[in-house]
């Protein structure tokens, strides 16, 4: 050895390769506790469905957690979400929650009304609210599942049902024909893209809520074109802050 030079304490081969193995253990545990979900993380298939509906729908493939936000980062999903739980919830089921917890009627129908504005650019809450007003909380949703008295022809053909339009100052008694939907996903979907007909207050109500998110303004301006009743704008505006319903669209909670 020579004088002066530093003297090294060699480890025994098996020593060292047991160090480089627990080492690289550790490693690989804090990159899968960074990159891997939390245990907390809401699985997606329990996002989209209010618990108050899932107990009439259980499925070994599903389970729900109630109290519940949606997590962000796997909003993306929403689509597939929203239309595999409206999917599931009969008409019956909808006008129960309807009658008997309101909040659990929005939570119900939250996740398409996402999905809808993020497609077509309508305001969640303004969805919500017309779902609940147009068809009495559920109790009459036309055809079995049109709970926005869109008139016309659906997927699932057409219903001529006597109804009421506001005309020359006064209610009129009228009989007219009703989309019919397969379900409560294509009617919210249906709603969205009803928004880009050709009318002045629609055009202007999708751009003006594009450019500044008022969804009270949205319905302001659409309001009038979408129906007749000379309340209507208010009494959607009503049942938009009585249930806090901008809120819970902007901050995407189910709670």
């Amino acid at each position: 050895m020579l004088e002066g030079a530093p003297v090294f304490n060699l480890l025994p081969l098996q020593i060292l390769k047991d160090n480089f193995i627990n080492f690289t253990s550790n490693l690989t545990q804090k990159i899968t506790s960074v990159f891997s979900p939390s245990t907390t993380l809401i699985p997606p298939d329990q996002l989209f469905l209010s618990t108050k509906v899932s107990q009439n729908n259980s499925s070994a493939n599903f389970s729900f957690v109630d109290q519940a936000p949606i997590n962000k980062n796997i909003v993306g999903r929403s689509r597939y979400l929203a239309a595999e739980g409206l999917k599931r919830v009969s008409t019956n089921e909808l006008k129960e929650l309807g009658q008997k917890n309101k909040k659990e009627f929005f939570k119900t129908l939250l996740p398409a009304a996402l999905e809808a504005e993020k497609i077509y650019g309508v305001p969640a809450s303004v969805t919500l609210a017309q779902a609940a007003l147009e068809s009495g909380w559920g109790k009459h949703a036309i055809g079995g599942y049109n709970i926005f008295g869109i008139k016309g022809k659906g997927p699932a053909g057409s219903v001529n049902v006597p109804t009421k339009e506001f005309i020359n100052g006064k209610y009129v008694a009228i009989r007219d024909n009703f989309a019919k939907y397969n379900d409560f996903y294509e009617a919210v979907m249906k709603h969205g893209s009803v928004f880009h007909a050709r009318y002045k207050g629609y055009q202007k109500g999708l751009n003006d809520f594009a450019a500044n998110k008022n969804d009270y303004q949205f319905i302001d301006n659409v309001g009038s074109t979408y129906a007749t009743s000379p309340t209507y704008k208010n009494d959607i505006k009503k049942i938009m802050k009585d249930f806090d319903l901008v809120n819970m669209s902007k901050n995407y909670y189910l709670a």
